[in-house]
């Protein structure tokens, strides 16, 4: 194990071994090079440490509020600032070594160190809420997902599987619900669990000086934005369309930041490299990053397609694109439209049909000040109703219950 100040993510030379030699300690909260107990221990074998629910709300939040908080996840290529948590990072690996390996490890880290919360982020790590409870550890699990809708839209699963791994993910259901409490990120997610000892913490994003300060959508540059993971059901097809339809309006580009997977990652290389093409692939970067190019675009997008977990979701990256004052393209789901469709935002439009995305863009080009309308919108809208800081004060009330007050003995 390796570690650092919590003055930068990088980590400093080696000075120590830990027993695990494949976790590495990257920076820590406080002024000495031997960490604390912890009071609440943040746990993911499949997030990177830099994720942003997990990481720079969820834990930053506990710890900006007091505690000491660790995070146990998996290494990453991108970088984040500090946040005052101690972040230890495990090896990246595959599905089923994760599953297997990976679960286990930071398991197993998560006990070692002793603090009397730890707080789950994964459905693999389900069976180990019995074991950590045994131990007198309070659990805590995050339910991103609906798992049981959302194994439908995973491309890796063949369709035979499905049933089956749809009765494993009630199973993962029913265990979770043994939790000490779950936290729910969307009002579906929360209906599956015990009323009594569920809360729900939506996904949205924090707020950001930068974002008060940001020019005009109609005065940035011609550009739509999409951030965030990449595959076919997120709408890579029809990205790889939409630059192509003649309806895509004349001087644009189209910007895309985050991991691709499935058949959009080679088509987009392909789009990069063809000079016609107005195209730019950044790949993933770190979250401040993302949030910058977001503040820098002109139109956001987010145009999944409607499968059972994407039709009852929130995603992050509309809420973002909204708080930096950028009119949005998204798909026609019923949830979508009551959330945001009465607050002059956003066009929606068909997420199988590009022509319709590229006429939605071509509006905004056409006319500025439909753009800096639905812009302003926006951002009145997440100032008001959807930032993290409202969210951040439930689960700050969730941890004040299991630990007592941030300066109490745990």
């Amino acid at each position: 194990m390796t570690t650092a100040s919590s003055t930068t993510a990088r980590a400093a030379p080696r000075r120590a071994r830990a027993r695990d030699s494949s976790a590495r300690l990257l920076h820590q909260n406080g002024p000495t090079m031997t960490p604390t107990r912890p009071q609440i221990v943040h746990v993911s074998s499949a997030h990177p440490w830099t994720d942003n629910r997990v990481h720079l709300r969820e834990a930053a939040g506990a710890a900006a509020t007091g505690w000491r908080v660790r995070l146990i996840a998996v290494e990453s290529d991108v970088g984040a600032e500090p946040t005052g948590v101690d972040v230890v990072t495990i090896r990246r690996r595959g599905r089923a070594a994760r599953m297997l390996l990976s679960s286990a490890q930071a398991v197993g880290l998560a006990v070692r160190s002793g603090a009397p919360v730890c707080h789950l982020h994964d459905p693999e790590l389900a069976w180990s809420i019995p074991l950590l409870r045994a131990l007198g550890r309070r659990v805590v699990f995050d339910a991103h997902e609906d798992l049981p809708d959302q194994v439908i839209s995973k491309a890796y699963l063949p369709p035979r599987l499905v049933p089956a791994a749809r009765l494993v993910a009630r199973a993962v259901v029913r265990v979770v619900s043994g939790a000490d409490r779950v936290v729910a990120a969307t009002e579906t997610i929360a209906r599956a669990y015990p009323s009594d000892r569920t809360v729900l913490v939506r996904n949205y994003p924090r707020l950001r000086d930068e974002e008060q300060i940001a020019a005009p959508t109609s005065e940035r540059a011609p550009v739509v934005v999409y951030v965030g993971a990449l595959n076919d059901a997120r709408g890579g097809p029809l990205l790889s369309a939409l630059v192509r339809s003649p309806e895509f309006p004349v001087g644009w580009r189209l910007d895309v930041a985050g991991g691709v997977s499935g058949t959009s990652a080679a088509d987009l290389d392909q789009l990069e490299r063809a000079d016609s093409v107005p195209v730019r692939f950044l790949g993933r970067i770190a979250p401040e990053a993302a949030r910058d190019l977001v503040l820098s675009a002109r139109v956001g997008l987010v145009v999944f397609q409607p499968t059972a977990a994407h039709l009852a979701s929130l995603p992050t990256k509309l809420f973002e694109y909204m708080a930096a004052g950028l009119p949005v393209v998204l798909s026609d789901f019923p949830l979508w439209r009551r959330l945001v469709g009465h607050l002059d935002c956003a066009t929606f439009v068909d997420p199988d049909d590009p022509h319709a995305v590229a006429r939605a863009i071509a509006a905004y080009a056409a006319e500025p000040a439909l753009a800096d309308r639905h812009g302003a919108a926006g951002r009145r809208a997440a100032l008001d109703l959807f930032s993290w800081e409202s969210e951040e004060a439930t689960l700050v009330e969730l941890y004040r219950g299991l630990l007592g007050s941030p300066g109490s003995r745990a």
